[in-house]
């Protein structure tokens, strides 16, 4: 919501900016309804987060990052135990309660929340109280005519002519005297601001006011509104009209011109400023005369403008990478020597000990930067990739390339299956950053004694890296486990494929989770919603959407409340990840309970339904 609010506030601002400073400009080139027009779509900068993909050149620029999105879990193949240095602590949930008093403590956060939601209030009551207030005063007057379906009313409360009210306004004329002439320039005015609904308009703008009271901008935002909207009914009424009938209606505006009204109001009455710019329209017969395709580009230019600049300022500097959040490295055995690990790699029969060990990377995610994803690094799945290293020479049915990555010349090898990827962006980065960590990696000293970089070389020298397979997010399958009792497990990245028409809802928000107990089946935890019945030919579904960092993976029990049984258990379950279970023959029709607990006690975002089992589900 903080991130929202300064990226809109930021974007917009920029946008109305440009159009207040090049204001006379723009409405002497391009006319006061595209000028009005540009101004109401700048003003959707203010509530849409509109922003484009920047690549940031350093840190410094990266004010603020997005929050990191779900993901799962790295492959078993390359998972090492994770030293407790590296673990990233959380520190306590946002809220929580002072020990001896019972008080809430609120995070920074939550405190700039409070005060932007009283802010918002305060102004959103400041500017209804004036304008029902004003209208409750102003309609105490007498109806004298009747156009469009709209009443005409003449009020001792108002002092210039006016549309007021939304569902059915009213036009209200001062008490005073008029001639018919004004009148009638008077009535087709106010007729134009009914006609292009400027009440709502004006209204949206008051919002956006409301929402951004904390920003400058938005004040003037509101009043340029106001402005830009007089000047568009100007360009309506003029359009037609000789040099003395403007100069006629310019005079009508003149009479009138007095205090301002509520927000609002669609008045007559404006600053001596506004007036003379509008003056100066009216007579200008060279006004609106420039191009329409031009002025859309100069629109679309200033959006951009916009849109690119919140995004500079609020883009995410991509974080270093690191063993455990987005990097990649080659699995290396300290039991062995260096020459047995490349022949190991390299997938080289040992002469020595006849052993012919393959390390490979099966099942492994990356994201769109070609990082890995993993418990740390919870972006959205981009690929599913299969990878190894292989000895060079002729290998049947591979294409081969060679990339320059820090200095070293790397072979990349891709197999039938993967060949149409060779020239994918997103598989390049996943080589370069894979090549470029392991260049620059350094195990811990305490752990392992060997040097990564010498492995790495030799692999370079010896060796292609092996793209085996890709596949895409459409593609993904569920890693799946048949169960005795006859039912079937399985666990696979959310993506958007896999929306499901849901039979049941049964949990779906966020619940704090307790610590996992050591040594526990997984019985032990919180119940999540309520005891729910798997009808034959049902699935259960469990999507784990987001998570803490100090709690990136949940322990997942599906018992059985008929029988009494535990029916599966996940112990470690990554976010962004779908969990789900489809009972056996024996077990359709019982009812079930889902229990969570986490790695630590933290909240988690999480969405439980069942759903009508498919052909993927009922394959083991």
């Amino acid at each position: 919501m903080i991130k929202w609010l300064i990226i809109t506030s930021f974007a917009g601002s920029i946008a109305s900016l440009a159009l207040i400073l090049l204001k006379a400009k723009l409405t002497e080139t391009y006319g006061g309804r595209w000028y009005y027009r540009v101004c109401l779509c700048a003003l959707l900068l203010f509530v849409l987060p509109l922003q484009i993909n920047v690549p940031v050149l350093h840190p410094q620029f990266a004010l603020l990052g997005e929050r990191l999105a779900p993901g799962p879990s790295p492959s078993a193949s390359e998972t090492v135990a994770k030293p407790e240095q590296k673990a990233i602590e959380q520190t306590a949930p946002a809220a929580t309660m002072l020990e001896d008093k019972g008080f809430p403590v609120l995070s920074m956060d939550q405190w700039i929340l409070a005060v932007w939601v009283c802010g918002f209030v305060v102004m959103l009551c400041r500017y209804c109280f004036a304008y029902f207030r004003f209208k409750q005063k102003a309609l105490q007057a007498i109806v004298v005519d009747k156009v469009e379906n709209l009443n005409v009313e003449v009020s001792s409360y108002v002092h210039s002519p006016m549309l007021i009210g939304f569902v059915r306004p009213v036009i209200v004329f001062p008490y005073t005297q008029i001639s018919q002439e004004d009148y009638e320039l008077a009535i087709r005015h106010e007729l134009i601001h009914y006609r292009q609904k400027d009440a709502w308009c004006k209204l949206f703008a008051v919002i956006v006011n409301c929402v951004h009271w904390f920003n400058p901008v938005a004040y003037l935002a509101l009043a340029n509104i106001g402005e830009a909207c007089e000047f568009s009914v100007d360009e309506t009424m003029t359009k037609n009209m000789r040099t003395a009938e403007k100069q006629r209606y310019s005079e009508m505006i003149l009479q009138f011109a007095s205090r301002t009204s509520p927000a609002l109001n669609s008045s007559l009455a404006q600053r001596k400023k506004q007036l003379y710019r509008r003056f100066a329209l009216i007579m200008n017969p060279n006004t609106g005369r420039g191009r329409a395709f031009p002025g859309f580009m100069l629109a679309g230019l200033i959006t951009a403008v916009a849109i690119f600049s919140s995004s500079v300022v609020f883009a995410k500097a991509p974080e270093p990478l690191a063993e455990y959040s987005g990097g990649m490295k080659t699995y290396y055995n300290p039991f062995r020597t260096l020459e047995q690990n490349v022949q190991d790699t390299l997938g080289i029969a040992n002469a020595k000990d006849k052993t012919l060990v393959t390390v490979r990377f099966g099942d492994l995610y990356i994201d769109a930067e070609g990082r890995k994803i993993d418990s740390f690094n919870r972006t959205q799945p981009y690929y599913r990739v299969a990878i190894r290293w292989k000895e060079k020479g002729p290998s049947a049915g591979m294409t081969t390339k060679t990339l320059s990555i820090n200095g070293k010349i790397v072979t990349v090898a891709f197999a039938n299956s993967a060949v149409a990827y060779k020239d994918d962006p997103v598989i390049e980065k996943m080589v370069r950053n894979q090549i470029a960590f392991e260049l620059g990696y350094q195990p811990e000293k305490d752990r392992f004694t060997y040097d990564h970089q010498v492995f790495i070389n030799e692999l370079i020298k010896r060796g292609a890296y092996v793209i085996e397979e890709v596949v895409p997010p459409k593609a993904f399958t569920y890693d799946k486990r048949k169960k005795q009792n006859g039912g079937i497990a399985g666990l696979k990245p959310l993506t958007a494929y896999d929306k499901k028409e849901k039979i049941a809802d049964i949990f779906h928000g966020s619940v704090k989770l307790p610590q996992s107990i050591e040594g526990s089946d997984g019985r032990e935890g919180q119940q999540l919603g309520d005891t729910f019945v798997i009808k034959s030919g049902e699935t259960l579904a469990v999507n784990f959407k987001e998570a803490a960092d100090s709690m990136p993976t949940i322990s997942l029990a599906v018992i059985d409340e008929t029988t009494g049984k535990l029916m599966d258990w996940y112990p470690a379950v990554s976010s962004g990840y779908r969990y789900i279970y489809t009972p056996g023959q024996n077990d359709a029709n019982h009812s079930f309970k889902v229990v969570a607990s986490g790695e630590k006690e933290d909240t988690a975002k999480i969405e439980i339904f069942t759903y009508k089992t498919g052909p993927e589900e009922m394959t083991p």
